[in-house]
């Protein structure tokens, strides 16, 4: 959660197209480790699957971006937490989701703003694939949620 938390920071204080993109990828393989990890422990199975496979695309998607510097910053080591508690699932669920939308407003305007169809075409990419895990997960993991 503190991978989610931090990146979240990171994406909401980037100031131009480099750093957005470099916390964008970050935020995109927090997002897909974090999915991973909740997959299996939860009957959120199919969510927190096409979550994972959405955190790819996006991850992808600001790869290819001319401007995405070389360093990325701090990612995610890749390995798994032993279990997830079910109150943990909720919070992490909503913390996706909310990830998800910030991500997705945040590539948009930088698609917006771009000045190399690269970049713009980059960023539009990524945005989709956030919109895509902001919809997944959003109200997943409450009791009112219809699958």
């Amino acid at each position: 959660m503190e991978e989610i938390t931090r990146v979240a920071e990171r994406l909401r204080a980037s100031s131009d197209l480099g750093e957005t993109l470099a916390a964008g990828f970050d935020a995109f393989e927090a997002i897909r480790a974090a999915a991973r990890a909740c997959e299996e422990d939860t009957g959120l199975f199919a969510a927190f699957l096409l979550t994972a496979g959405a955190a790819v695309e996006g991850r992808n998607a600001v790869a290819a971006a001319p401007s995405l510097p070389p360093a990325r910053g701090v990612t995610p080591d890749g390995t798994r937490p032993a279990s997830i508690a079910p109150g943990t699932i909720q919070e992490m669920t909503a913390a996706l989701a909310t990830l998800g939308e910030l991500l997705a407003r945040r590539l948009a305007g930088a698609a917006a703003s771009a000045a190399a169809p690269g970049d713009r075409a980059a960023c539009g990419g990524a945005a989709r694939a956030a919109r895509q895990i902001h919809r997944l997960l959003a109200g997943a993991g409450d009791d009112t949620h219809v699958w």
